[in-house]
């Protein structure tokens, strides 16, 4: 079972470096409609082919970036502390997002905190989420003794 609690209104979201940002909640419209422009915009780039395994690194790390990007110029309403070079307050424009989702403690934190309410709904489960195995989290431990049986299966087991 899940919660229906998520954020309904724009709430705001504290970033590193005294930055603050009014955003609009995160839906499943917003989420494919961030996913899809992050798309378009890899293959712009040119990082729509599969990369060779040494440059698969390089690849998440821009598909993070344009997700980041993505996603801020969808859901960002306003924010504060957020300056141009002269000292003024930035305007939030797509080119302003873009250049705030360029600092890495920033994008991070903001895809980190955008997301939270989706995956604490997640994690809840009401229970029924997946536990680690072998923690004894999810149930009492009703095989008391079988530490030994184990031992012995796993040295005759087949390889």
């Amino acid at each position: 079972m899940i919660r229906l609690d998520l954020p309904r209104d724009p709430h705001w979201l504290d970033l590193p470096h005294g930055v603050r940002l009014l955003v609009r909640p995160l839906d499943t419209a917003a989420d494919a409609a961030a996913r899809a422009v992050a798309v378009a915009d890899l293959r712009e780039r040119g990082q729509s082919a599969p990369p060779a395994a040494a440059n698969e690194p390089w690849r998440l790390g821009q598909s993070k970036d344009a997700l980041a990007r993505a996603l801020g110029q969808l859901t960002i309403l306003d924010w504060s502390g957020v300056l141009l070079s002269d000292g003024s307050p930035a305007p939030v424009t797509a080119e302003s997002v873009a250049l705030l989702m360029a600092i890495p403690k920033i994008a991070t934190s903001f895809l980190r905190l955008i997301y939270a309410p989706l995956d604490r709904l997640a994690a809840e489960g009401e229970g029924c989420g997946a536990v680690h195995p072998g923690t004894g989290v999810a149930a009492p431990d009703t095989a008391r003794g079988a530490e030994a049986a184990g031992a012995i299966a796993a040295t005759s087991a087949p390889t």
